[in-house]
């Protein structure tokens, strides 16, 4: 009898084992009635802290429009990026949605969706400026950046580091809290050009007479591109299909670039 139920205990515990592993992520996420995003909120206009001290940005946004395509509650966890990876695969999140770009190195420890957003920085000058090609033009010139975003890091360590395009150059970065008053002291002849993000850069030009934007390069013809994408935790290729899906609809439809817009003005208001 002993043996019967003993045996019959280990039938059941390897069902029980069977049945989760067959469940997956999806079914778990509905198990649990949310989704739980992990970010780190310090990358605007992606991810940063919001006016009421909770995440915003146009990765929550997605993060809650998947959520409510999967009719669950969307769960924002705050975490340091280098964790991001660490808490996919201990279940602590189901995605992460960081401004994260999509590398083959990552792509070991981790599954993409498919890219959301092109991350590149853009060059804007004067109209009447025909001497700027490339980011090494720029040595000797001041150049304006948005405080604390990937244009003011680029510049800054062009500038600042012996291995820099601009370094000993005499050019300079001026941060600024809004792109409106780089754009005004641009016009000025304060600046010789701007850096930021393309969509933001595009914002400001068609805004602002007398402005024109082009993709940031370098002489030696590389340049900046890299892809945003959603990770998650390896092996669970149903999950990645049902991300696609969704992500997809909303960047065909332009959801995606226009919050990305949107969180630009809202962060720059906050800042």
């Amino acid at each position: 009898m002993k043996k019967t139920l003993i045996a019959l205990l280990i039938l059941a515990l390897c069902l029980t084992a069977s049945l989760s592993l067959a469940d997956g992520k999806l079914d778990s996420i509905q198990a649990a009635g949310k989704l739980v995003m992990g970010t780190d909120a310090a990358w605007p206009p992606f991810e940063y802290i919001g006016a009421n001290g909770d995440p915003a940005g146009s990765d929550i946004e997605i993060g809650a429009y998947i959520a409510a395509q999967l009719g669950v509650e969307l769960e924002v966890k705050n975490i340091a990026f280098d964790s991001l990876s660490t808490a996919l695969m201990s279940d602590e999140i189901d995605v992460a949605i960081a401004a994260m770009t999509i590398t083959e190195e990552r792509k070991d420890a981790v599954d993409f969706s498919v890219p959301y957003t092109n991350a590149q920085q853009y060059i804007i000058v004067n109209d009447d400026n025909d001497t700027v090609k490339v980011l090494d033009d720029l040595a000797g010139q001041a150049i304006g950046v948005h405080l604390g975003t990937t244009g003011d890091f680029l510049v800054s360590d062009a500038i600042m580091l012996d291995s820099g395009v601009l370094y000993n150059s005499g050019a300079s970065v001026q941060q600024y809290k809004f792109l409106t008053d780089a754009c005004l002291a641009l016009k000025n002849g304060e600046l010789s050009a701007i850096v930021c993000d393309t969509l933001l850069a595009k914002n400001l030009v068609a805004v602002n007479d007398g402005l024109k934007c082009f993709e940031l390069a370098y002489a030696d013809g590389s340049s900046t591109i890299e892809e945003y994408g959603i990770a998650m935790k390896k092996g669970d290729e149903a999950f990645v299909a049902k991300v696609n899906e969704l992500l997809q609809t909303i960047i065909d439809d332009g959801s995606v670039d226009k919050w990305i817009l949107e969180h630009t003005e809202k962060a720059a208001e906050i800042n």
